[in-house]
């Protein structure tokens, strides 16, 4: 696609980067890993309620004495569980935008978060399905915080959409916040259908920004 000059950073603002580059993993942070896969797996199949530190740890082949070395508690796990779901995507998602030119469209800034937010979805699926399906089930505080951050999310969203329309790439009459939920909703109900052996990640994601185009975007302005 063609680009045109832009005058900002397509709402960049509304979620905060990562400061520091890529780090070599230490063996606690690998082990760390290796729970929260353990626990992502357990709560998803168990539930927060049906799900015990033993059995998380016996999942991880772990002791139950090293599980509490990293987590206290259940209730520290999955927090740390589903908010790594929405972390993941969040993180690929600003990234992404963050390494375009600034002279990008903003019709291939939307075609490279939906990219980016759908490969990151599918590859942590995990994480992703455990962050949208327990939500109801974790305790209040753990949702409150949780929310937030998918507030935050969904906020760059709407910068992003809503930089669209300030540069004329957005069709009249278009509601952005109705917009978004469809980007979105979309994406994240492939979390219940998507197989390995149909079309591949890249292949939905060019699907879903082709119906995006020709149904919210407009022809960019010359």
């Amino acid at each position: 696609m063609s680009t045109a000059a832009r005058k900002d950073d397509s709402g960049l603002h509304a979620l905060p980067k990562d400061g520091a580059g890529p780090r070599k993993q230490s063996k606690a942070d690998v082990s760390r890993e290796r729970v929260l896969e353990a626990a992502a797996k357990t709560f998803s199949e168990r539930g927060y309620a049906g799900t015990t530190m033993r059995d998380i740890a016996r999942a991880a082949d772990l002791q139950a004495g090293s599980l509490y070395y990293h987590y206290p508690s259940k209730e520290v796990l999955i927090e740390a569980v589903i908010d790594k779901g929405i972390h993941n995507i969040t993180n690929a998602v600003v990234n992404t935008i963050a390494t375009l030119p600034p002279s990008t469209s903003y019709a291939d800034r939307v075609r490279a978060a939906i990219h980016a937010h759908l490969r990151a979805l599918l590859t942590y699926s995990t994480f992703a399905s455990a962050s949208r399906h327990l939500l109801a089930q974790v305790p209040v505080e753990v949702r409150r915080k949780h929310v937030l951050r998918r507030e935050a999310y969904e906020e760059f969203w709407l910068g992003l959409l809503q930089s669209s329309r300030d540069a004329g790439e957005t069709r009249d009459g278009v509601d952005l916040r109705l917009a978004r939920t469809f980007i979105l909703g979309g994406l994240n109900s492939a979390l219940d259908w998507y197989r390995p052996e149909g079309k591949s990640i890249e292949e939905l994601a060019d699907q879903f920004a082709m119906m995006v185009e020709g149904g919210i975007l407009t022809d960019r302005p010359d």
